[in-house]
């Protein structure tokens, strides 16, 4: 505040030397009623011409220099906001500046702003190292999604935009940046439109949804279009999906013939198409549902137990294995466990090798010979089959385009912007996200 009087006193001083001697020096003559009235009880005007116009001038002046203060108020404050923390107390910290976008000077406070919200919120809860590390997160973070690296975070996000944008901004013609202020003045007659044509009720509307004013609104939405019409110029162009790339997906799943796609699976697609649509995106490998399953039963019973009997004799009557294990009351209808079939199918399953060595052959329904299992009887039966989710089910294909045509997206804006920043820029991001995360420990872990 000491330092905000100094500059407004200074631009006081500065203003009230500034105008011109003419205006001091002018004679003024002030007009008595008596002036109007002659000798001989006539009225007369004096000539007031000259003074009020040199009144008029020293006005318009005081005008011209209050416009000039307030200017620099205003940079003043936009100062105090991008230097100065928002909580009171906390001291000036020195390393508020902590690194440039393009030559323009990147603060901590445009980027903790927000994410605030959150990490306030855990600042209390966790100790400062793991403060530090779930803020740098926050800020820069790496994740791999279907074998590429896919970058985020408050500050990676900003960094990335401001790169986009001006090279967006540089590459437009003349007639494209008026078309791209007609679009920008649509929008806004559009918004406005929506409010019954209130401006007061669409920013009170976007304040509350959003906590943007209508200008920060628009000026996202302008940015927005230019970044896409690069991607539609630079990126999309190299985007190809084709079938191999689809039938190589499938591979993962699949037990080397293609399975016929039936309709009515619909709870089983559903978990699929959720699956590879997620954020972030499952393999189609990685995803249970889409593999083929057996569901196998099982009856054990020791050797010389009664019931042993009356289950053989059950199976050579034609009953099949539910009915049986009806029949002993067993948990679950007998149902023992469903497994992940391998390339092989039923005889690829993740069970012991004398219990896979009696599934050789064995189909949906058949009831096999028991055999001895230590001092027991084991009678194990396939009790369904569910072949892999099928490369020509509809869904599922659109789902997985589109989950490849993301996955070289992320790919190509990655080499696209590594061609842009060049060597070293990614690690001064690093460095940017560690100096906002040793700033955000001193604010926020007092």
């Amino acid at each position: 505040m000491l330092k905000r009087s100094i500059a407004i006193l200074g631009i006081a001083l500065f203003s009230g030397c500034a105008a011109q001697l003419s205006v001091l020096t002018e004679e003024v003559h002030y007009i008595q009623p008596g002036d109007f009235v002659g000798e001989l009880g006539t009225e007369h005007v004096e000539d007031v011409d000259a003074p009020v116009m040199a009144e008029l001038d020293v006005q318009e002046e005081l005008e011209v220099e209050s416009i000039r203060i307030e200017d620099v108020l205003a940079e003043i404050e936009e100062f105090d906001e991008a230097m100065m923390p928002n909580a009171v107390g906390i001291p000036l910290t020195v390393e508020a500046l902590v690194g440039q976008v393009n030559g323009r000077p990147v603060y901590a406070n445009k980027v903790l702003e927000p994410i605030a919200d959150q990490i306030t919120a855990i600042a209390g809860n966790v100790s400062r190292s793991e403060f530090s590390d779930m803020t740098r997160n926050y800020l820069y973070s790496e994740e791999d999604q279907m074998g590429i690296t896919v970058r985020g975070g408050r500050l990676y996000e900003m960094v990335i935009t401001d790169l986009l944008l001006s090279e967006a901004l540089s590459g437009m013609s003349e007639e494209q940046s008026y078309g791209l202020l007609s679009i920008v003045g649509q929008m806004r007659d559009d918004l406005v439109s929506s409010q019954g044509g209130s401006q007061t009720q669409l920013r009170q509307i976007l304040a509350e949804q959003s906590g943007l004013s209508v200008e920060k609104f628009l000026e996202l939405q302008r940015d927005q279009i230019l970044i896409d019409a690069l991607y539609r110029q630079k990126i999309w162009p190299k985007i190809n999906i084709t079938w191999r790339d689809i039938q190589r997906e499938f591979e993962q799943v699949s037990l080397g013939e293609p399975v016929l796609f039936q309709e009515g699976d619909d709870e089983r697609t559903d978990t699929v198409v959720a699956a590879l649509r997620g954020n972030p995106p499952v393999a189609l490998g990685n995803i249970e549902a889409a593999h083929g399953t057996v569901t196998l039963g099982m009856i054990r019973l020791p050797m010389e137990d009664p019931e042993v009997e009356l289950v053989q004799e059950a199976f050579a009557d034609g009953s099949s294995f539910q009915e049986v294990a009806e029949m002993l009351e067993l948990e679950k209808g007998g149902i023992w466990r469903t497994f992940k079939m391998g390339l092989d199918g039923v005889e690829d399953i993740k069970v012991g090798e004398k219990i896979k060595s009696h599934l050789v052959g064995v189909g949906e329904g058949d009831i096999p010979e028991p055999f001895e299992f230590g001092s027991d009887y084991m009678w194990v039966a396939v009790l369904e089959v569910q072949q892999p989710i099928s490369l020509y089910n509809p869904r599922v294909q659109i789902a997985l385009s589109d989950v490849l045509r993301n996955v070289q997206f992320h790919r190509e804006v990655n080499r696209y912007v590594q061609n842009l920043w060049g060597d070293g820029s990614l690690k001064e991001v690093k460095a940017m996200a560690d100096r906002v995360t040793n700033i955000a420990v001193r604010r926020y872990q007092q």
